[in-house]
């Protein structure tokens, strides 16, 4: 007499259906956790709003090569007016250069710092080197600031990166020597700036 074979019934495997079941479900959960991350790092790109403290941001950009202990580099820049500008023109007394462009978040907050210093420190001469605007949106965002500093534009980037600068903003503090005595890397308060030329240029 012939017997039937049979498989054991393993629950743990259960039914083609319901493994497309679990693995649709997979899908639509992985789509979905996908989706509120882009949705939610768009958000976060997109707001404008220029309410943020100042200590939670100061000294935050750390991509920049220090700069303290070396000579200004030798380099050509343009003025507003496109003429070219050797920066060894600078040199011969105390300097404050500042890396900045008009669309960087922490360069728009710090602004106002670097306008009330220049105001502030008649014995030192502010510099702004601006990394990508055009001659008349950097002039239209000095005049909304008040500044009256010198701005020079360095469209080559041969400036910015021979003093090691990745990212904006970074201010230099440079002495009459050309030698830098200062970096400060990031977003800075009047605090901040304040002691530094305190210490490095003391009346």
């Amino acid at each position: 007499m012939r017997h039937k074979t049979t498989l054991p019934n393993n629950p743990a495997i259960g039914s083609l259906a319901d493994v497309r079941k679990r693995t649709s479900l997979l899908v639509i959960s992985l789509i979905v956790a996908l989706g509120i991350a882009v949705i939610g790092g768009w958000a976060l790109s997109n707001d404008s709003t220029d309410d943020y403290p100042l200590s939670q941001t100061v000294g935050s950009i750390a991509l920049n090569k220090l700069s303290e202990g070396t000579m200004l580099a030798s380099a050509m820049v343009q003025d507003a007016s496109d003429n070219l500008v050797s920066t060894e023109l600078w040199l011969g007394e105390p300097l404050v250069i500042n890396f900045w462009f008009s669309t960087c978040e922490p360069c728009r907050r710090e602004f106002p710092v670097l306008v009330a210093a220049d105001e502030q420190f008649d014995q030192i001469r502010f510099i702004g080197v601006n990394l990508n605007d055009s001659s008349a949106a950097a002039e239209k965002f000095m005049q909304t600031y008040g500044a009256t500093f010198d701005t020079f534009f360095d469209r080559d980037g041969n400036f910015t990166t021979a003093m090691g600068v990745a990212t904006a903003p970074v201010t230099l503090l440079v002495d009459a020597g050309g030698v830098v005595r200062r970096q400060l890397t990031g977003e800075i308060t009047t605090a901040v700036l304040n002691q530094a030329i305190t210490d490095i240029f003391p009346t």
